[in-house]
């Protein structure tokens, strides 16, 4: 294949994925860790409605995905989950947004890198601790190791991942496909269903929605967002990215709730050590590590021990696939950031031969080994990483709404049926599952993305948006890190009441915008305006959070949920209107900003 190249012969991203490629990266980004670890921790919060928390996700994130695939038509980048916000709201508003997204992929890799090697501890016992559920000292080391292999893999080139990803994928749907077989066929037992304890719905209704971010079946969905980010890499993106996207999404639904079906069928209590109907304590079990495999294994039937053998192989490719994928995600999302002028261009550098952005790559690697170090499993990490992730999908919905109004004319191979409902009902969706990763993380997830304000203020972009000068770049961001530190050790050791912390978080966030726009001079006005969304929505989000039924529970549930999602509704609307035509989606229309590489 031709090598890419701009005329000042700068290398580019090679254009090498089909619909069918973005249709297996995507499907083995949802279809890893999820399908062997996703449905044991379900179970644990929410017993057999475990089934009912995977159909309710996977409809929230079809509509997700038809909401974005519109705008991954239209701006097919590598990257472009931190870039679409920025066309309707300007470059304050999509940093957050982006800051989040980055985080929740950084921590992605190391989140299945630890499960990939949870499940070599099937042999290798010393690499993971059953009884606490994380990883050993020795099995950290391995998980770093698979970091470097996988991060050589994207160096060397995406056409090369592409069709090796492509072969994993295949074995895995096969692994798939046999182990729903084998669990119907020999294992299989309903009673595990409705005669239990506290029936199908052993923690009640609620259950099934707490379930979504800490059992990791959010984050399992999340994947679909793989086609975005490699849509700078297709031949034909109009097309690939809507259909590979779409279709990948479908697929994996289908398969997470025939998989819970047949796990659920295939407890067996005695071997697992739990008592029976105690779904809680699923996660703490011998059975944590490799769910599928001790099912089979615990039977003692040399068919099905086979089986379980061959599972484990199967358990590690299915996470290394994505792990490949994931790997290559978090890298062009640095990358993105840095095209979009928010971190140094160094991060944008092409390698001139494989023509990956191997400096982000790079730099992926050394931050997922980090993850693993105060992490060191796949249960601690996932509901973090999911809750960050899912926050920046708040750009669904609001961003196709004012691009409608701002841009009518604007060419859109991909249009999003019934915008007018699909789009409020995504921003909602979103909303709903940052809200469902409770008090607890959402707590963190505040003080980690308000924190990476003063970042943008220190860039370049930032310091030409608010006409800045280096000092006052330096002034602004040491203050606001000074108090954010204050603040974040105040929350630890809880020295405030909730209502004086959270006072002076919301004072803090709401005043910062209005000392930049003192700075600005008032320039950077509809920047300044358009970012004002993302403080009212915090602050609200806190509020509901810590009050709500997954905080203190003074409302209770549903109570909580209908109140959070109406006032998510009040603020779609707010953003919609305060969304404006913006510099970048000027240049964009007058042809100054060329599709990325």
């Amino acid at each position: 294949m031709e090598n890419q190249t701009t005329l000042n012969n700068t290398p580019k991203l090679r254009k090498s994925l089909t619909s069918l490629d973005i249709f297996l990266i995507s499907f083995s980004g949802m279809v890893g860790s999820g399908w062997l670890l996703g449905v044991l921790a379900g179970p644990s919060y929410a017993g057999p409605g475990a089934i009912l928390t995977w159909v309710i996700a996977g409809f929230f994130f079809m509509i997700l995905a038809l909401v974005f695939s519109e705008l991954g038509a239209m701006f097919p980048y590598s990257g472009s989950l931190v870039r679409f916000n920025e066309y309707s709201h300007g470059p304050a508003s999509n940093f957050k947004l982006g800051w989040a997204y980055l985080i929740g992929a950084l921590a992605t890799p190391p989140v299945e890198a630890a499960a990939l090697t949870s499940f070599i501890s099937s042999y290798i016992p010393n690499l993971y601790n059953t009884k606490i559920s994380l990883l050993t000292t020795e099995g950290v080391l391995v998980s770093i190791g698979l970091l470097a292999l996988f991060i050589f893999i994207q160096y060397v080139g995406v056409n090369i991942f592409g069709k090796t990803n492509a072969v994993m994928t295949w074995f895995k749907m096969g692994a798939i496909i046999l182990t729903i077989i084998f669990a119907a066929a020999f294992i299989f037992n309903s009673r595990n269903f409705f005669t239990l304890p506290g029936g199908f719905l052993p923690y009640h209704a609620s259950s099934v929605f707490v379930a979504m971010v800490p059992a990791g079946i959010v984050f399992s969905y999340e994947g679909f967002r793989q086609g975005l980010d490699y849509a700078g890499e297709t031949k034909n993106p109009q097309r690939s990215v809507p259909l590979g996207m779409i279709s990948a999404i479908i697929a994996a639904m289908i398969t997470y709730i025939i998989l819970q079906i047949v796990f659920l069928g295939a407890i067996n209590w005695s071997a697992a050590g739990v008592t029976v109907g105690n779904w809680s304590a699923l996660e703490n079990s011998t059975w944590s590590s490799n769910p599928f495999y001790y099912a089979f294994n615990s039977t003692g039937t040399p068919l099905l021990v086979g089986f379980s053998i061959l599972l484990v192989i199967a358990a590690v490719v299915s996470s290394a696939a994505t792990l490949g994928v994931f790997s290559g995600t978090s890298g062009r999302s640095f990358y993105g950031m840095s095209k979009m002028n928010y971190f140094p261009e160094l991060f944008a550098r092409i390698h001139p031969r494989f023509q990956t952005p191997w400096i982000s790559i790079v730099l992926t690697f050394i931050i997922g080994a980090l993850f693993l170090l105060p992490f060191p499993s796949w249960y601690a990490l996932v509901g973090i990483n999911a809750s960050f992730t899912v926050y920046a999908y708040l750009s669904a919905g609001i961003t196709n709404t004012v691009l409608r109004r701002t841009s009518p004319d604007l060419k859109r191979p991909y249009r999003t049926p019934l915008l007018y409902i699909l789009a409020p009902a995504g921003f909602i969706i979103a909303s709903m599952l940052v809200y469902f990763s409770g008090w607890s993380i959402i707590s963190f997830l505040m003080l980690i993305v308000n924190g990476g304000l003063p970042l943008f203020v220190l860039s370049p972009y930032g310091r030409r948006i608010f006409g800045a000068s280096i000092s006052q770049s330096v002034l602004f961001s040491s203050v606001y890190w000074v108090l954010f530190i204050i603040l974040g050790v105040v929350f630890a050791f809880s020295l405030l009441p909730f209502v004086y912390y959270w006072a002076i978080f919301s004072a803090i966030i709401a005043v910062s915008p209005y000392w930049l726009y003192r700075i600005s001079k008032g320039a950077a006005k509809n920047t300044i305006k358009a970012y004002s969304w993302l403080v009212i929505y915090d602050i609200v989000l806190g509020v509901v959070s810590y009050y709500g039924s997954m905080g203190t529970n003074s409302i209770t549930f549903p109570t909580d949920y209908i109140i959070f999602a109406v006032a998510s509704g009040i603020i779609y609307v707010f953003a919609t209107r305060i969304g404006y035509n913006t510099e970048k989606i000027k240049l964009f229309k007058e042809g100054n900003e060329s599709l990325v590489e």
